[in-house]
């Protein structure tokens, strides 16, 4: 190993040939780094992580990780993961090499996150991270088993969700008085798509002739740009009433110029005004993504086939959205059984 001096720009660099995941020799270069150590220690860890061997520490496994999903997710997932490992991984496990990890050690990671008192369904979205994590290193790294599946797993997926019956819409929507906002909250609730689905749509998203909206992109909240939709199920035609196509086709031609996409705004703004709107109205406080579950509750409580429901969504599976909305499921199921219960009752034992 040998490191060199920078004089141009009183740094330190290395230059050192290392072989590839296909076994090929290969020349790599890296400048900037302060010290001569610190560029020795950078070929050191830059030639473990490029072999698959259990020597490696899971700060290392961690960058290989990230830079394997940053190829094969949406940015917005990525963060989402970069962010769980930077804050709830790393600073418990970076030191430790791969083949450290033991049932008893993870089980105290996992004693850890509970220390946090954090809502059910981000401790179990931790926890579902590093197990992604420790299966992508049993995967190519040779790591002999996940430790974490042998262990119980912690949080829960069944965090209630909060939604809008039809009455409290109605309430909330009449005193709405900006006709962009209106029919955006109109959009959301009717469709059930998700807000950056609605940010993303264009002019020529909206089939007026057949009264359907297409949904072939969204738009990222953290940067604006517009990207492909979450999954290959979320590219779908959702079926409007033309009522509300009529309203929007009259909103776009009062517009003096129509921009691309057609609601020039922020999530942020959206999000201000359904605030400010719902303290009006005087109905409960619901997030905006809350529309959409107020959307999927409706069809479920009047009775629309959990598949249809999933498609409108954009769902993987109707096994997810069975997922989401199990408490639904389950206050309908006690609801039937005690309308039964009283048919019961009234056919064998009325006076």
């Amino acid at each position: 190993m040998a490191a060199y001096r920078d004089e141009k720009h009183k740094t330190w660099f290395v230059v050192f040939r290392y072989k590839d995941w296909q076994g090929k020799s290969r020349f790599t270069t890296k400048r900037g780094f302060k010290t001569k150590k610190d560029a020795l220690n950078y070929e050191h860890d830059f030639k473990e992580t490029s072999a698959d061997n259990v020597e490696v520490t899971i700060a290392k496994l961690v960058e290989s990780y990230l830079e394997d999903r940053k190829i094969h997710t949406k940015l917005s997932t990525y963060k989402g993961i970069t962010s769980v490992m930077n804050v709830h991984i790393l600073p418990y496990l970076k030191n430790l090499r791969i083949q450290d990890l033991t049932t008893t050690i993870m089980r105290r990671w996992q004693n850890e996150i509970l220390k946090l008192n954090l809502k059910p369904s981000m401790t179990r979205k931790i926890h579902a991270q590093c197990s992604a994590l420790l299966n992508y290193a049993v995967k190519y790294y040779g790591l002999k088993q996940n430790p974490l599946k042998l262990t119980n797993a912690i949080g829960s997926l069944d965090s209630k969700v909060d939604f809008w019956t039809a009455e409290e819409f109605k309430k909330f929507i009449s005193v709405v008085d900006k006709p962009k906002y209106n029919l955006c909250f109109q959009l959301l609730f009717i469709s059930g798509m998700r807000i950056g689905e609605l940010l993303a749509l264009d002019v020529n998203d909206f089939d007026f002739e057949n009264n359907i909206i297409n949904i072939t992109k969204s738009m990222a909240h953290n940067n604006r740009k517009i990207t492909t939709p979450k999954n290959i199920q979320s590219i779908r035609k959702i079926d409007m009433p033309s009522e509300i196509m009529k309203l929007t086709n009259e909103y776009i031609k009062s517009l003096d110029e129509i921009s691309s996409p057609l609601f020039n705004f922020t999530e942020s703004a959206l999000i201000n005004a359904l605030r400010k709107y719902t303290l009006i109205a005087g109905v409960k406080k619901i997030r905006i993504h809350d529309l959409r579950h107020s959307h999927a509750t409706f069809l479920i409580h009047k009775g629309v086939p959990i598949t249809v429901i999933s498609q409108n969504l954009g769902h993987k599976s109707p096994d997810v959205t069975l997922k989401i909305y199990s408490h639904v499921y389950k206050d309908m199921s006690e609801k039937t059984a005690k309308f039964f219960s009283e048919f019961v009752c009234q056919m064998f034992f009325k006076d």
